[in-house]
């Protein structure tokens, strides 16, 4: 069902009070003249720069009552009147507070209005939550992200205004995928005036601005990859299971039954490719790839936080079929169990959102979450239905970590037949890829500064003189291991390794305990 098909059974219901969230005052004023016209009401538009205007049934507005600035004074008004019709209140969140109680109560009192006269008020704010007092009398419709026959609107409007010619490319309307009108007048209106035409040659210039206007979102990222999954060492069996999922998002999938796959969610030891396979992903099956930053989503504004969850799922949708990249979810998690107390609900509600949305979506919206810490995680989260599946990340065993160094020397412009790799993977034992990367590196640093080629030695030094996390952390991993034995699959075909017993002469550093007199401990000086 279409939104204005939803505001048009809810007001031929009865309903007198309508809520539409969205920041797209345009396509909210052409859904309101689009009610006036069908319901035969005339309709009226007001905000506090410009007081009350009457709107024609094309959109032309002409000064009703440029005074009524009052948004208590109009309430009074409408309820007051005779009059019907429709009256479109824009931009009005400032006065849905609990400081404005008296407005607050005034809409209460337009909800309970008689059927007749007819009258019918749409509230228009950017953001979908209302204040309590109003939850239960006012219906809120959240109006979607414009899809490709409102692009295809827009991008005509930009060519006319800036007297180019058009080409409505489907390329160039997905490449505007995901952005509000506005947005997407301004991608095209630049595209325009860099090309002077908008064809498929502007593709790149729209999707660089799409790119832009999503990282000024703050809790979204456009993250541009050209990763692969040669460049992911091991992870075996999570490859040939992201492989079966990827061909369900091909033809045929859909008329042969398939839904469209959920996600994954990977999860183990810090460094050990988690976020590189996120990127790897979409890069493989050509999906764009969005990151989600769960910390950025919390805001200090009321409602701020449900108002930022509910874009970034609006954007992720609109991007489909795409890769949504979730990295250490149990950080945006943390304090779910006691929001109540701390936060008044918000963390429980936006995390309620984002489970809700994850159970429910029917858009191909892959979610690849990554997370390091299990006593983090809510039970809800890790039931059947969130995810496709949840995988076991664990260290890379010896023949992995061969395939790793060669990936990374590779990448260095060097020969990996040149160097000892068995040898160094077996000295390496507990070793994460990421701490791996790192040897290869700082091995680099020494032969550079001593004037040589790098050789295995300037690597099995630098992997001697580093303490993994494996030795530092043994008991967080030792956790992990055992709550994934029976709850996650393993991401690699391999058993896990055994890691070395400790060696307290190998152990992590401590700070020197020396034997010192305190001079200040009464008696002592004696």
């Amino acid at each position: 069902m279409s939104t204005y098909e939803h505001l048009l059974y809810l007001s031929k219901a009865g309903a007198p009070l309508l809520h539409i969230s969205s920041y797209e005052w345009e396509r909210v004023r052409g859904l309101a003249i689009g009610l006036s016209n069908k319901l035969d009401l005339p309709l009226h538009v007001w905000s506090q720069s410009t007081g009350l205007l009457a709107c024609n049934e094309h959109g032309d507005l002409r000064i009703e009552d440029d005074a009524a600035t009052d948004p208590m004074e109009l309430l009074q008004h409408i309820h007051g009147g005779d009059e019907p019709g429709i009256w479109l209140l824009e931009d009005f969140q400032p006065f849905l507070r609990e400081e404005h109680h008296p407005i607050l109560r005034w809409l209460r009192e337009l909800a309970r209005l008689p059927a007749s006269p007819r009258k019918i008020v749409v509230l228009s704010t950017p953001l979908p939550v209302l204040p309590l007092d109003l939850r239960k009398e006012i219906p809120t419709v959240e109006l979607d992200l414009p899809g490709v026959d409102e692009l295809r609107v827009v991008l005509e409007d930009a060519a006319a205004a800036m007297g180019v010619r058009a080409s409505a490319d489907e390329a160039l309307l997905d490449a505007a995928r995901g952005l509000t009108v506005m947005e997407a007048r301004l991608a095209f209106g630049k595209a325009a005036a860099e090309l002077e035409r908008l064809d498929h040659a502007s593709v790149p210039l729209v999707a660089r601005e799409k790119e832009r206007i999503i990282k000024q979102s703050e809790v979204l990222e456009y993250y541009p990859t050209d990763a692969r999954m040669t460049d992911v060492g091991g992870l075996d069996q999570l490859k040939e299971w992201l492989d079966r999922r990827g061909r369900a998002f091909g033809a045929g999938a859909r008329d042969f039954g398939l839904d469209a796959p959920k996600g994954v969610l990977l999860l183990g030891v810090q460094g050990c490719g988690k976020s590189l396979l996120a990127k790897a992903v979409a890069a493989t099956w050509q999906f764009p790839l969005l990151r989600f930053d769960m910390g950025k989503v919390f805001g200090g504004i009321v409602g701020q936080s449900e108002g930022n969850i509910r874009t970034a799922l609006q954007v992720a949708q609109a991007l489909a079929p795409c890769v949504l990249w979730i990295d250490e979810i149990e950080k945006g998690l943390a304090g779910m169990g006691s929001s109540d107390q701390t936060d008044g609900g918000t963390t429980a509600r936006v995390v309620g959102t984002l489970l809700t949305w994850m159970q429910e979506k029917t858009a191909p919206v892959f979610v690849v979450a990554t997370a390091n810490r299990i006593d983090m995680l809510p039970p809800e989260l890790l039931r059947k239905g969130r995810f496709d599946e949840i995988f076991f990340v664990d260290l890379p065993t010896r023949a992995v970590r061969e395939e790793i160094l060669a990936i990374h020397l590779e990448r260095k412009r060097r020969d990996p037949k040149d160097f000892a790799l068995a040898d160094l993977a077996e000295r390496s034992v507990g070793f994460s890829g990421a701490e791996l990367e790192e040897a290869v590196r700082e091995g680099m640093y020494d032969a550079f500064a001593e004037g040589l080629e790098l050789s295995s030695d300037h690597i099995a030094r630098a992997l001697d003189k580093t303490f993994p996390l494996s030795r530092t952390m043994r008991d967080q991993i030792d956790s992990l291991r055992h709550w994934a034995k029976v709850r996650a699959r393993l991401a690699a075909g391999e058993p896990p390794e055994v890691l070395p017993a400790d060696n307290p002469e190998a152990a992590a550093p401590r700070l020197r305990q020396e034997a010192t007199r305190n001079p200040f401990i009464p008696g002592s000086r004696s």
